[in-house]
C-alpha cells in the first residue's frame, strides 16, 4: 500500500513525535510511506491537486482544518485517512478514530473504507459544518497565536467577545426553496461540535442531506441558553431554535452585510452570499469496522 501522509506542523502546536510514530507504525505494516509537510494555509490542497498520483490512501495529520484542505485536493476514489493532532479534532470524535499512532495505522491499512457525503460551500467541500452569523464571527475573531498556545481557550475567549454582536444582523435562508429568517445558523453535516458536544442528533455523515439549525430570536438571552444547552446535547430543544433537514441551502447577503463572514470546518471560508448543498459524490474515509457498523445501524428502519 502506498500511503501519502499530509502533515500540518502548525496544527495543535505541532506533533512531530506523533508523526514519527505513525510513520514507523505504517512502515511496520508494510506500507510505502511518503510525508508531505504543509508550509502555509491552502498548501495541502494545492500540493494534492498538482500530483499525478496520490497513492492508495491520503492521510491528513493535523486538525479539522487540515482534513478539510486534504479533502479539497483529494482525487476521486482515493480513500481519506485521518490522524487527528489538532486543537478540537471533532471529525475524529465523530468517526471514533483512535488517538494512538499504532491503532491509527491499523485503521489506515486494515480499516473499512466508508462512504461519507461532504457538503459543498460555494464550490468547496466540507465535512462538518458551515457557520453563518455568530458562529462565523467567533471563528473569524479567534486569535491564532492564542489557539496555538492555549488550544480551545482561544475559541472560548472569542465566543465571549462576540456575544454583544448577536441579534444585530438578520439573514435570509432558502432551504430547498422554503424561506426562513434567522439571526445565526449552523449548517451541520455531522453530530458533534466543538469537541465532545452533540450539536444535532439528526445529522449523519453517511446521509446525503444537511441539518440546518436556525437561531430565530434576536435576544442574547436565547444565545446564552443555546450555549448552556450545548454541553448537554440539548440545543435543538431550546425555544427559538429551528432544526431543518435540507439538500440545497441559499444564504443571501443581508442589508449592509457585504463582509459577513462564513466558516467551514472551523476555519474562515469567505463571505456571504453562500450556496450550500450536498456534494455530488461521496468520499471514502478509512474508519474502524465498529464505526462503519454503527453508522449502518443508524440507517436501519426502527
Amino acid at each position: 500500500m502506498k500511503v501519502l501522509v499530509v502533515y500540518n506542523p502548525a496544527a495543535g502546536g505541532g506533533r512531530d513525535a506523533l508523526l514519527k510514530q505513525l510513520v514507523r507504525a505504517l512502515t511496520a505494516r508494510h506500507a510505502d510511506v511518503e510525508v508531505y509537510r504543509t508550509r502555509a494555509p491552502g498548501d495541502a490542497t494545492r500540493h494534492l491537486k498538482e500530483r499525478a498520483h496520490q497513492g492508495d490512501v491520503v492521510v491528513a495529520v493535523g486538525g479539522d482544518g487540515t482534513t478539510n484542505e486534504v479533502l479539497n485536493g483529494l482525487a476521486a476514489n482515493v480513500p481519506l485517512g485521518i490522524f487527528a493532532t489538532g486543537t478540537a479534532n471533532v471529525l475524529a470524535r465523530e468517526l471514533a478514530l483512535p488517538k494512538h499512532p499504532e491503532q491509527a495505522a491499523d485503521v489506515i491499512v486494515q480499516g473499512v473504507s466508508m462512504p461519507v457525503w461532504p457538503g459543498d460551500l460555494n464550490g468547496r467541500r466540507f465535512l462538518m459544518w458551515v457557520g453563518v452569523g455568530y458562529d462565523a464571527w467567533v471563528v473569524q475573531a479567534t486569535d491564532l497565536t492564542l489557539k496555538r498556545r492555549f488550544g480551545k481557550l482561544a475559541y472560548v475567549l472569542a465566543m465571549f467577545s462576540q456575544i454583544r454582536r448577536y441579534g444585530s444582523q438578520r439573514y435570509r435562508f432558502l432551504l430547498d426553496g422554503r424561506e426562513y429568517l434567522a439571526y445565526s445558523a449552523v449548517i451541520a453535516n455531522a453530530r458533534h461540535y466543538g469537541g465532545s458536544f452533540i450539536l444535532t442528533r439528526q445529522a449523519d455523515l453517511t446521509r446525503p442531506a444537511l441539518q440546518v439549525l436556525l437561531f430565530t430570536r434576536p435576544d442574547r438571552g436565547q444565545l446564552l441558553k443555546c450555549l448552556l444547552a450545548l454541553p448537554f446535547g440539548a440545543m435543538e430543544r431550546v425555544p427559538g431554535v429551528v432544526s431543518v433537514s435540507a439538500r440545497d441551502i441559499q444564504v443571501a447577503v443581508p442589508p449592509g452585510g457585504l463582509d459577513e463572514p462564513l466558516q467551514a470546518d472551523g476555519d474562515p471560508a469567505g463571505v456571504l452570499p453562500a450556496a450550500v448543498k450536498v456534494a455530488e459524490t461521496p468520499v471514502l474515509v478509512r474508519v474502524p469496522a465498529a464505526t462503519a457498523s454503527r453508522f449502518d445501524a443508524r440507517r436501519q428502519p426502527g
